[in-house]
């Protein structure tokens, strides 16, 4: 069983957004995300960029030159974070069936797909268990280490396909809520999540 979480300091911030107190309650995962979305339409420009800049402070170190890591392009419309400004070659996920499966691709161009993600074009496709490190995109995420997603179980399926050893980090806008009351057999933990603030390690 895993121990509960701990924090990794970094540089303290004041806090963003107020309104993500609302997240400090149990809640069931569709309960969050409408909570989730709103905050983050809330967010002015200069608010999402600071909360991007210090999210990307804490990364390099976690990726090493030798890890092979799989990424994700930000979908604009949802304000998630970009990790465009990281330096290094990803693999990107592509959906292969409307039914929950995605394969992670290294390519170099992009198109937006039915669902309003740039998804890669061509590109060799690399097999799960070739991942040293997933970067894993979320609503929000609890002090377990559970996370929401948008609810169609992508990352769930392809993550329990990885090495146990691989590094699933999650990436956050807001602090963790305290418990996702309907977590499922087969949700998948992360290892560590990333805010603003803080990083959350639930090794």
């Amino acid at each position: 069983m895993r121990q509960k979480y701990k924090i990794i300091p970094n540089i303290s911030r004041d806090d963003l957004y107020s309104e993500s107190n609302y997240l400090g309650l149990n809640m069931k995962k569709a309960e969050i995300r409408k909570i989730v979305a709103a905050q983050r339409a809330q967010l002015s420009e200069d608010e999402y960029a600071l909360c991007e800049n210090a999210i990307l402070s804490y990364l390099p170190p976690l990726l090493s030159a030798e890890s092979i890591v799989a990424s994700f392009k930000a979908i604009p419309h949802r304000k998630e974070i970009s990790l465009d400004p990281l330096e290094g070659s990803f693999a990107f996920p592509r959906v292969i069936s409307t039914g929950g499966s995605m394969e992670m691709v290294l390519a170099s161009e992009f198109d937006i797909s039915e669902w309003g993600i740039p998804e890669p074009v061509g590109g060799m496709i690399m097999e799960p268990a070739s991942f040293d490190v997933i970067l894993v995109p979320l609503v929000a995420f609890d002090k377990n280490g559970h996370r929401v997603g948008y609810g169609k179980g992508f990352y769930d399926r392809y993550l329990a396909l990885c090495r146990p050893d691989c590094l699933k980090i999650g990436i956050s806008l807001f602090e963790p809520v305290e418990l996702i009351e309907d977590v499922e057999s087969h949700d998948i933990q992360l290892d560590l999540a990333i805010c603003p603030s803080q990083v959350y390690d639930f090794r």
